[in-house]
C-alpha cells in the first residue's frame, strides 16, 4: 500500500508508514500524519476510469 498526503499529493517513500511517529510531518507541506491516506493502485485506476467515462458521456 502507498500512503499519500491528501493536502499536497506527496507519496510516502518508506518501509511502513504506520510506524512513523505521531508527530510525523509531510516533507513538502508540513501537514500532520493525519493528512495521509492509504492509496491502492487498483482503486485509483478504477476511480480514474469511472471519471473518464462520466466526462465522456457529458460531451
Amino acid at each position: 500500500m502507498t500512503w499519500m498526503c491528501s493536502i499536497c499529493g506527496y507519496t510516502y517513500d518508506g518501509e511502513d508508514f504506520t510506524k512513523e511517529a505521531d508527530d510525523y510531518l509531510c516533507p513538502l507541506c508540513d501537514s500532520g500524519k493525519e493528512s495521509f491516506q492509504q492509496r491502492d493502485l487498483a482503486t485509483e485506476i478504477t476511480a480514474a476510469t469511472n471519471q473518464y467515462f462520466a466526462v465522456k458521456e457529458e460531451k
